[in-house]
């Protein structure tokens, strides 16, 4: 009788859970975000240097986060924050050993590996996957997948999902990034 309980409990759970994040990602699909996003498309280059970012999560309320830096040839790309960005994330995760500073003072961080793929959530678009799953990154940050899209020239949309189980993912928001 108790492991009947247990299973009750468990599965409970498990409904509720993917109940709450099923919702989170139909109430930020409702966003006019999403409707550019599907107007985007890969552009004819990938993106190659700083992208200056705009955070479009949390009421769109300014964040330490600055943007994304690519490296097209090498598929790869890191985010930079703030100098108050990079110490509150430092004090957060004190084993992640590839935070550094760059010349002005910023902290990069949280590398990534770019790919072009059919979209998680809005296939049959293509998107450029910007994908976290590395060991050298925090679990925190590798169940993140980003993906982007260009909207006007250098400009892109991405949106942000969050592995909340493996192979189940909620759209948590967007982000925009234009070429500084």
């Amino acid at each position: 009788m108790l492991i009947l309980w247990i299973l009750l409990a468990i599965s409970f759970f498990a409904i509720v859970w993917f109940s709450f994040w099923s919702l989170v990602t139909f109430s930020v699909q409702q966003s006019s975000y999403q409707k550019e996003f599907l107007e985007g498309k890969i552009p004819a280059k990938p993106p190659n240097g700083f992208y200056r970012g705009t955070a479009h999560v949390l009421f769109d309320k300014q964040t330490p986060w600055l943007g994304k830096s690519f490296d097209s040839a090498k598929n790869l790309g890191f985010n930079l924050f703030t100098p108050l960005g990079g110490k509150m994330l430092k004090f957060m995760m004190p084993l992640y050993k590839r935070f550094s500073r760059n010349l002005d003072g910023n902290t990069n961080a949280f590398y990534f590996k770019t790919r072009t793929e059919p979209a998680l959530k809005d296939a049959p678009l293509n998107v450029i996957k910007l994908d976290y799953d590395s060991v050298e990154n925090p679990f925190l940050i590798r169940v993140i997948l980003d993906e982007i899209v260009e909207v006007a020239p250098e400009q892109y949309l991405g949106k942000i999902h969050l592995k909340v189980f493996p192979g189940f993912y909620s759209t948590i928001g967007y982000f925009g990034l234009k070429k500084a």
